[in-house]
């Protein structure tokens, strides 16, 4: 699904697919957006109390119950940051369901990409103390992981996969080997390789704002947006 531009539809572009499309390509959209966002809700559930399991069986209720209500369908950008939406959302559902009725049978219309066990593991690693938190934190990795598969995407498309596979190690710092041994292995030269560092991580700036832009209301500074959650993930 594309949008304008290099980037794919942003998320709020999804949102007004479910608002206003066919069922099916409502259905779609909405899956996607589902599929994406069930990793902060599960964080924030372990962090307001809940078990391994308990976290596992609300956020499934809540997204099933999203898909039926068309929960996406009451946001707006008009009224502010998709992130703060979805969190105040999830907050009313834990307050006002009973979970243990609303629970889906286990295999029963669950999120297919839900892999609970591995997300039990990196919350655990992060073990924030405000639930809160937590759920930033992994909207933020959301943010930075969805930047880089659209950046590889771009490499790819360009031919240029094998470039990005060598030098994407300086997204996150410096290179795990030296820039003349990445030009000797590649067969370019050392100037090639810094350009190409450069390129990469101003691209990378480039899909990290895009991705931020495609979540926040209208009028509200991207940057400021971006500068919150990069520095949640320093904490």
């Amino acid at each position: 699904m594309q949008g304008n531009g290099s980037f794919e539809a942003t998320r709020w572009t999804l949102v007004q697919r479910v608002k206003e499309a066919n069922k099916e390509e409502a259905r779609e959209a909405l899956n996607v957006l589902c599929a994406m966002y069930w990793r902060p809700l599960y964080a924030f559930a372990r962090g307001y109390g809940r078990s391994m399991e308990d976290a596992e069986d609300v956020v499934q209720g809540f997204l099933a119950k999203g898909i039926e209500k068309a929960l996406f369908s009451a946001a707006d950008q008009e009224k502010g940051k998709m992130r703060t939406f979805l969190l105040t959302a999830f907050k009313r559902y834990l307050r006002d369901e009973y979970v243990k009725e609303s629970a889906l049978k286990r295999g029963d219309g669950k999120v297919d990409t839900m892999d609970v066990a591995a997300e039990e593991a990196r919350w655990a690693d992060t073990d924030a103390a405000d639930p809160t938190v937590s759920f930033d934190k992994r909207w933020a990795i959301i943010v930075v992981e969805s930047a880089k598969e659209q950046l590889e995407k771009k490499y790819e498309n360009e031919g240029k996969l094998e470039l990005f596979e060598a030098l994407s190690a300086s997204l996150m710092g410096e290179l795990d080997e030296g820039y003349q041994e990445v030009a000797d292995r590649l067969g370019i030269s050392l100037s090639a390789v810094k350009v190409g560092v450069h390129r990469l991580r101003k691209r990378y700036g480039e899909m990290l704002r895009a991705e931020i832009i495609g979540t926040i209301g209208e009028g509200e500074d991207p940057d400021q947006e971006l500068r919150y959650l990069i520095g949640i993930l320093s904490d």
